[in-house]
């Protein structure tokens, strides 16, 4: 297996799609497809079907095609070989399927889409975390029990030990060789950033969040972490608050590869501080979200380059809740301070215009008034 790559044992399928006649001239079949699934487009770590059947692969092309202003924000990709070229579509969670380079979406007969979608979500389930409960998690995750954590970015994989917590799992990394990995995983700098994790054991796998700063008691001597981490999993809250940490609570809802099932279950006030989040963690993907997808969008694009340059931000009140339903536009004065790279600490209120397009949909930040980032020069 290659670094950070799962590969799935699927050559040769055959899906039962009934006789399908050739027409004289038809193209050949491609040779390859092989569906793709990354939580996020900078992620290291990726899942891989490969399918050969021709009789379905012939009937992917030619197809009907529209152009479409926008490729919506997806985690399943199908990469098509054929003749030496290589074409890359991305899917939606319906199973449309667009052609990324040149913005159009194919026009595939429903029963195609249905077999082509059941492949994709094979390898979703294979490559993500079960949303467990912490209060089922910890039944498997029991105190001593040793776990194989997986960072859903790079691929990197650890082994832990978990030796405390209650409302949360307190673990230390096993060895030094493994104190090592969970080091590199951070750049070689511990850090209490959150990070999307998958937390294996006795053959499940389930979505956690971790932060990466040894602190508290140790236990495991000899392998180079002096304290423990913590990793949360759904519901999960802190020892000492006893309060659920947001920061956790979005990457595990990452782990999941869930992100837009936690958006469109979120407040409002959710969206805008899932924003502060996103900065905070250094998360694209979960800034991504927070604006809808839409990376077309101009300041989403400052953001997503200029995120390096924020240390953090500081909300410094909490927005009075309204009622907001029948509503589909908010705007959310929000008080914060802005610690960027290099500067003094900047006292600012943010006011953040979300939209949704029913009752029924999700809220998304529709644009932050005023920008902080200085305009890229």
């Amino acid at each position: 297996m290659k670094k950070g790559v799962l590969i799935l044992a699927a050559a040769a399928v055959c899906i039962g799609l009934g006789s399908l006649p050739v027409r004289a001239g038809a193209p050949a079949a491609p040779t390859k497809l092989t569906f793709v699934v990354q939580a996020s487009p900078e992620s290291a770590m990726r899942s891989e079907l490969t399918v050969q059947s021709p009789k379905l692969l012939k009937k992917l092309l030619p197809a009907k095609v529209r152009p479409v202003q926008q490729v919506p924000l997806t985690d399943v990709y199908a990469v098509l070989e054929k003749q030496g070229t290589t074409v890359r579509y991305a899917i939606d969670a319906h199973g449309n399927w667009y052609d990324t380079q040149h913005r159009q979406s194919l026009e595939l007969p429903q029963a195609i889409k249905d077999r082509l979608r059941g492949y994709a979500e094979s390898v979703r389930a294979a490559h993500y975390g079960q949303l467990a409960s912490w209060e089922e998690a910890r039944r498997t995750v029991a105190m001593k029990a040793v776990c194989r954590i997986v960072d859903l970015e790079t691929g990197l994989a650890f082994r832990a030990q978990r030796r405390a917590g209650s409302s949360h799992a307190d673990m230390q990394p096993l060895t030094k060789a493994d104190t090592a990995v969970m080091k590199e995983i951070y750049n070689g700098a511990w850090s209490w950033k959150r990070r999307a994790v998958l937390v294996e054991k006795d053959g499940r796998s389930f979505a956690a969040s971790m932060h990466g700063m040894p602190h508290g008691g140790d236990g495991i001597p000899g392998n180079g972490f002096s304290g423990h981490f913590c990793v949360h999993f759904l519901g999960s809250t802190t020892h000492r608050s006893k309060n659920v940490d947001p920061d956790h609570q979005w990457m595990v809802y990452k782990a999941a590869g869930r992100l837009e099932e936690g958006f469109r279950l979120a407040s409002p006030y959710a969206v805008a501080d899932s924003f502060l989040i996103a900065i905070n963690q250094q998360d694209p993907l979960l800034l991504r979200y927070a604006f809808g997808g839409a990376d077309e969008n101009p300041q989403l694009a400052q953001f997503l380059n200029d995120m390096g340059k924020i240390k953090a931000i500081r909300r410094a009140n909490t927005p009075s809740i309204q009622d907001t339903s029948g509503r589909l536009g908010l705007e959310l004065p929000v008080e914060v301070t802005v610690h960027e790279v290099g500067r003094r600490p900047k006292k600012q209120k943010l006011t953040f215009h979300l939209k949704r397009s029913g009752e029924s949909a999700r809220w998304v930040i529709e644009r932050i008034e005023p920008p902080f980032f200085a305009p890229a020069k």
